[in-house]
């Protein structure tokens, strides 16, 4: 027995008698199915079953001659109640060693596998078929009157017991019912996912922006959506079983038309529109069976893509770097780096210390970019360039009527902004003590209070703090909260200083340089001549600096016509600070600081020990650049093997 639904079923049963209802009404109750009984012969069936609608009938029963004729005048599924083999064998089984003779009444065909039954049970079954009840009168009454046991439906048990036979009517016979009914429970069940499968999916189409049109294999629309009715300026009807290339001419060739590749973006001009289509393809068993096609008008794509695209950059809230923008030959980086991307599949608090120019933003950004909070929005907010009064609100936002001068509707803080994100307090060490105690709750509670609001506000952002000052001497002086350094020095990355890794001083400026000059040359040219001048520099302003003077250097190299030397180029538009030394061997002298008349005479030797150590320096750094090839390093400062020589020995 099936199991109930967990909405009945609604079934109409055909009954020409009432044995056959009763017994219906029987087993429907027991399986929880709605069954309405309609009584009557086959023409009386066939005026009900034109006047129900799948919506008040999932199902219909009927004896097997009605049924047949029934399908011909309903969408809804008929079911057939009729004796099976394995009904008649069950039927049979108690009469063995009683009865020896059987004639089975079918009408039109006969019921297959009798001659099995008939030979395990040891009987002799005879199929007697008729079409008329004329026809089954005549029959029964010539039955030879050895005939032991009649089977059939009502009319042939009604006809049959007073004329002395024993019968048996098949329509009594619960578990023919029984399984009638299941058969269409099951049916009811398909056809009820079927339908409301089919109903998603108009509801789909009808909602959908997009305009569909789906296609058979032969290219022939055979269903399309509102939407698509509305960009062809057409109706359903007319272009329903057309071809596509008659409703859209030109959109695709023969060819395309089969291809197992989908068409993305495809552009097609149309009756005054520009239309953005994708085409993709239905594939059953290695072969194409359709096509789906959608498109939009190129309009609204364009509109939407334009306002997406203001919305996020007016915002800022997106990331520029990754950790493969981080270029680096030095190890000490190179170990920074992995630590970062370590760091970033976690959610502690991070802090990242180092100079101004040193990329700690650009650290920031890149752990953003490989941390699983990579989707949501990243947020920076420089804490030294907010005035104070200001900062408060612009962290955690501020409802309508905080103060003089606020939004009627209020404004979310950064914070919030942050939400499912990363939220970059650069140069947090700035930020006055009298917020660090809110955002240090902030922190811990995971949320947060709008100013003159009331609401408590749920956050998920991850906070990655900045600083180029030493956060734990500022705590010992009392101008950071030790227990908000705790809290935000969970993880901690320390960049080092571009002069103390001088191996990338090339790595950064090469690549600068090759992507901006019109005319670049080899990058092993500009290594070789620009290394001996960038390389003995301190660069006190870090990367930031670097990239300034590369900038400088692009801006005059790009309005130059011939170039014999890169270092005499560069220069010509920058002179170093006190603490550069120029190539050795040069026709400059080093650059010196001004004596004044307070200094004392003996500060000249101490000068001249300045001077070598600096030119010791710039040697070192050039054979470091050159991986200890002497023969480049000299060629690059332009000096001797034995003058490189004496001047590393000299002590």
């Amino acid at each position: 027995m099936a199991h109930a639904p967990k909405h009945k079923f609604q079934m109409t049963l055909i009954a020409p008698e009432k044995g056959m209802s009763e017994i219906f009404s029987k087993i429907a109750k027991k399986m929880r199915v709605n069954l309405q009984v309609v009584k009557g012969g086959e023409l009386n069936a066939i005026e009900t079953v034109q006047n129900l609608s799948p919506d008040s009938c999932d199902v219909i029963l009927a004896r097997r001659i009605v049924a047949r004729h029934l399908h011909q005048h309903t969408a809804i599924p008929v079911i057939s109640v009729e004796l099976s083999t394995l009904d008649l064998l069950r039927i049979l089984q108690p009469y063995v060693g009683h009865v020896r003779k059987i004639t089975l009444f079918r009408t039109d065909s006969p019921l297959s596998g009798v001659n099995y039954v008939a030979h395990a049970l040891r009987m002799e079954i005879h199929q007697c078929i008729y079409t008329t009840l004329e026809e089954l009168k005549h029959k029964i009454r010539t039955l030879e009157r050895d005939t032991d046991l009649v089977i059939g439906g009502i009319l042939a048990y009604d006809l049959a017991v007073p004329l002395g036979f024993a019968a048996i009517n098949i329509v009594d016979e619960e578990e023919i019912a029984c399984r009638a009914i299941n058969d269409a429970i099951e049916v009811a069940r398909f056809q009820r996912k079927e339908r409301q499968w089919n109903l998603r999916l108009e509801t789909l189409m009808n909602t959908i922006s997009e305009g569909v049109i789906v296609l058979d294999e032969y290219g022939t629309v055979r269903c399309s959506n509102p939407a698509a009715e509305r960009l062809l300026n057409c109706s359903h009807a007319s272009i329903q079983k057309k071809h596509i290339l008659d409703v859209m001419p030109g959109l695709f060739t023969e060819k395309e038309l089969v291809t197992h590749t989908a068409l993305h973006a495809r552009v097609h001009d149309m009756k005054g529109k520009t239309l953005v289509v994708n085409r993709v393809p239905i594939i059953f068993q290695k072969k194409v069976m359709g096509t789906v096609c959608t498109f939009s008008d190129a309009r609204h794509i364009q509109q939407a893509a334009d306002n997406l695209r203001k919305k996020v950059k007016s915002r800022g809230f997106t990331t520029r770097y990754t950790f493969d923008d981080i270029k680096t030959r030095s190890p000490r980086m190179q170990g920074i780096k992995e630590l970062g991307k370590l760091y970033a599949s976690t959610e502690a608090s991070l802090i990242l210390c180092g100079e101004s120019g040193t990329g700690k933003e650009v650290f920031a950004q890149s752990i953003h970019a490989a941390s699983p909070r990579k989707a949501g929005p990243f947020v920076a907010v420089n804490c030294a360039a907010i005035p104070e009064g200001l900062l408060e609100s612009e962290l955690f936002g501020y409802e309508e009527g905080a103060f003089t001068g606020a939004r009627r509707q209020g404004k979310a803080g950064l914070f919030e902004i942050a939400h499912t994100g990363t939220l970059l307090l650069d140069e947090v060490s700035d930020l006055p003590l009298s917020l660090q105690g809110r955002l240090l709750r902030v922190l811990q509670e995971k949320e947060l209070i709008r100013v003159g609001g009331t609401q408590i506000i749920p956050l998920d952002v991850r906070v990655i703090c900045a600083t180029s000052r030493d956060l734990s001497l500022q705590v010992e002086k009392g101008e950071f909260r030790a227990d908000l350094f705790y809290r935000v020095n969970i993880l901690s990355l320390t960049l080092p200083p571009l002069r103390e890794r001088p191996e990338d001083i090339m790595t950064i400026a090469t690549p600068f340089l090759l992507e901006r000059l019109h005319r670049p040359p080899a990058a092993n040219t500009l290594d070789e001549q620009l290394g001996p001048y960038l390389l003995g520099h301190s660069w006190p302003g870090n990367i930031r600096e670097l990239r300034s003077i590369m900038e400088r250097l692009v801006i005059v190299a790009n309005c130059s016509e011939n170039i014999s030397h890169w270092g005499t180029l560069l220069s010509s538009v920058w002179t170093p600070s006190p603490s550069v030394s120029e190539p050795a061997e040069s026709n400059h002298e080093p650059s010196l600081p001004h004596l004044t008349g307070k200094q004392p005479l003996h500060c000249s030797a101490a000068l001249k020990d300045q001077l070598r150590t600096a030119e010791r320096n710039i040697i070192e750094s050039t054979l470091n650049f050159y991986g200890q090839d002497i023969g480049k390093a000299t060629k690059a400062l332009r000096i001797s093997r034995m003058t490189l020589w004496r001047k590393l020995t000299r002590q």
